[in-house]
């Protein structure tokens, strides 16, 4: 196996020029596009500023409810770092929902022991505090509820501990931290180029097949399976280092900002690269015909995938509506946001989930060639007649 898969790697490296093209492409892409986008990011990141907050609200709760709802009501009103607050009561969900859709505002309806809450938010930053605020409302005052069950005495200290209702931590962001047109792209680009390391398994499989190269590694004693194999890690191998070298390359050239942790990007990819590579060594196996599928693939799927993925267009954060579900069919979208979630969040848990995606997809294309490659063999086999 060690054979076919240093074979593999020099195969692809030999190929110089779509070699340089994978790893100096996307660094063009970089620049160019990060050049020219650089004062709509610096627009969209003055706009991050928590700025006005118009707030629709139906009451139809109990008591309990209507309490967390007055203790919100008042620490948005005296809180400085929201802005200005405008709150106003409608009886027709359907006329708050409205207000939601066309001019971006907040609608919480209050119904027995529930808030429902309902955003659009081109900037979720607000929507976000809102949505915090009150789940630390409601966590302290169940917290309390609870305890004074239990010990009425002690809820009572646990209302007198703090005067002042600091119900979130916060912690301040340096602009310079938000992400330029540079950052963004550094991450979209370099996702975009690795949806294209699906030509080298499509492409080098096919010749292999063509050029009768399978069949003597066969008879060579290796079996399919482990031919299969062998190829799917070393396409693995090339793809993830072609990408380590773009990868450090845009960050010594354009200073892109893949955060304090520069491991966390090459994680990011592996899971990526997995699932890329799976399917182009998938892809010579199950179909003997491959060209219309290989058409479709490289001038359909892939370009959709990588529009709806935000490597042409910058996405940021949630979506509004149906396209919102539509942009997470596409890997570059998980990988886009696993890797932004980290850097200017801190939040892992995007990361973690992308991560146990490609566990999953590297089982999951492990057994499908299993799978195939047995049924291959069994088609191939020629048995004699001793009769």
């Amino acid at each position: 196996m060690i054979a076919i898969i240093k074979a593999t790697i020099l195969n692809c490296i030999r190929d110089k020029k779509n070699l340089i093209f994978m790893i100096f492409f996307p660094l063009f892409l970089v620049f160019i596009i990060g050049s020219t986008l650089s004062s709509y990011f610096d627009n969209m990141n003055s706009n991050v500023a928590i700025e006005n907050l118009l707030i629709y609200y139906i009451d139809e709760s109990d008591s309990k409810t209507s309490e967390v709802f007055n203790t919100f009501i008042n620490i948005v009103k005296e809180s400085k770092d929201i802005g200005n607050v405008e709150l106003k009561e409608i009886t027709d969900i359907d006329e708050g929902k409205k207000e939601v859709r066309t001019n971006r505002a907040i609608l919480l309806h209050l119904k027995d022991n529930t808030i429902e809450m309902y955003s659009n938010d081109n900037v979720p930053i607000r929507s976000s505090i809102v949505f915090q605020i009150l789940e630390s409302i409601s966590d302290r005052y169940n917290a309390i509820s609870e305890v004074y069950t239990i010990n009425p005495l002690k809820s009572e200290e646990i209302i007198k501990y703090e005067n002042n209702e600091n119900f979130i931590e916060e912690e301040d962001i340096p602009y310079d931290q938000s992400p330029s047109s540079m950052d963004y792209y550094g991450v979209a680009e370099i996702g975009l180029m690795m949806f294209y390391f699906i030509n080298y398994p499509l492409f080098n499989l096919k010749q292999d097949k063509r050029e009768n190269i399978k069949d003597r590694i066969k008879l060579s004693g290796i079996s399919t399976r482990r031919y299969y194999l062998s190829s799917f890690m070393g396409f693995f191998i090339f793809s993830y280092g072609v990408s380590l070298i773009t990868y450090i390359l845009s960050k010594i050239l354009f200073n892109v900002n893949y955060g304090d942790n520069l491991f966390i990007m090459p994680l990011a990819m592996i899971p990526f690269l997995i699932l890329v590579n799976g399917l182009g060594t998938m892809m010579p196996m199950i179909f003997k015909d491959d060209k219309v599928s290989v058409t479709i693939l490289q001038n359909i799927i892939i370009p959709v995938l990588c529009f709806l993925g935000g490597g042409y267009i910058a996405l940021y954060g949630e979506m509004d509506g149906v396209f919102n579900l539509v942009t997470k069919i596409s890997p570059l979208r998980w990988f886009n946001s696993s890797i932004f979630r980290y850097i200017y969040s801190g939040d892992k848990s995007l990361l973690i989930s992308w991560l146990i995606f490609g566990v999953i997809a590297l089982v999951v294309i492990l057994i499908l060639i299993y799978i195939i490659t047995r049924r291959e063999d069994k088609c191939s086999e020629k048995y004699i007649s001793i009769n």
